[in-house]
Order: structure tokens, then sequence, then C-alpha cells
């Protein structure tokens, strides 16, 4: 019983002491993620997730800004399962810059009403941008949602 509190302090230990820049989509950051970077689909997720949680260290990681987590990043993980969700639809709604999947989609990156008007035309004019591909990810759109609005003066002060 000893033996297997000392070798899971050693695991937990090494695995903590790992620095990284993974941060997979659906798992977040934390040793997990860095554990299956680069692998694919539902088996590796589920595995990251479960390590990441078993070992409680996104904590850690974003305190130290270490295992692929950033220190005082923004979050936004709503708005990403949202989009990982219901990407689709989204996709749709920016498509015709009206839609109740881009105005939840505006909410939860809490956009202000006075400018909800502005971001859907915004998704409508940059479409293109923002989904380059049928094979874009949910983080990828989003990732170039953020980089759109950056270069927008209105929209530009919802970004990091």
């Amino acid at each position: 019983m000893m033996m297997r509190k000392y070798a899971a302090t050693a695991v937990l230990g090494g695995l903590l002491s790992l620095a990284g820049t993974a941060q997979a989509e659906n798992t977040g950051c934390g040793a997990g993620s860095i554990l299956f970077e680069g692998k694919s689909g539902k088996g590796p997720e589920i595995l990251a997730v479960t390590t990441n949680g078993f070992l409680f260290n996104q904590f850690f990681g974003i305190t130290f800004g270490t295992l692929g987590c950033d220190e005082g990043g923004t979050i936004s993980a709503d708005a990403t399962q949202f989009m990982s969700e219901n990407m689709e639809q989204v996709a749709q709604d920016a498509a015709r810059g009206k839609g109740e999947a881009l105005a939840t989609l505006a909410s939860l990156l809490e956009i202000d009403e006075a400018d909800r008007d502005a971001f859907y035309a915004h998704a409508q004019d940059h479409f293109s941008e923002i989904f380059p591909s049928a094979d874009v990810t949910a983080g990828e759109a989003l990732e170039n949602l953020e980089a759109s609005m950056a270069e927008d003066e209105a929209l530009s002060r919802y970004t990091v």
C-alpha cells in the first residue's frame, strides 16, 4: 500500500514538472493533454480529460502557467463547448448574419447588446475567414473569429 502512494506521488510529481504548449480543443490544458498530444479521436480525448481530472493538475498548471495552461488566461470554455456542439448551426447563422446560435455565441463571448448587430454583420462579412474550409475545427473557428474581431474597431475590445 505504501509503495503505491510513493509510485503515485512520483508519477504526479513527474507529470506536474512537465511544461508544454499542448491545449487540445476538448480537453483543455494539463498533463493529460500533454501525454496524449497529437492523438485524435474520442478515446485519447477521454483519457486526456480523465488524466487531467484524476491528477487535479489544471489548478497547478493555471497557477504557474505550465502544463500547457496560460496563467491569467481568459475563460472561454462555454463558448468553446458551445461552438464544438453547434458549429454547423453557428456557421449557417454567420453566413446569414443572424440567428439563434449566433446570438447565443455572442452572449457567451459577452458581446454587449449594443454591439450585437455589429457582431452579426462582422460574422457574415468575415465568414470565409472564420470558416475557411469544411475541415475547420471549432477551436480554429473561434480563433479565426477572435483574430478578425481584433482588427475591427468596434469589436476589438472583446478580444484578448
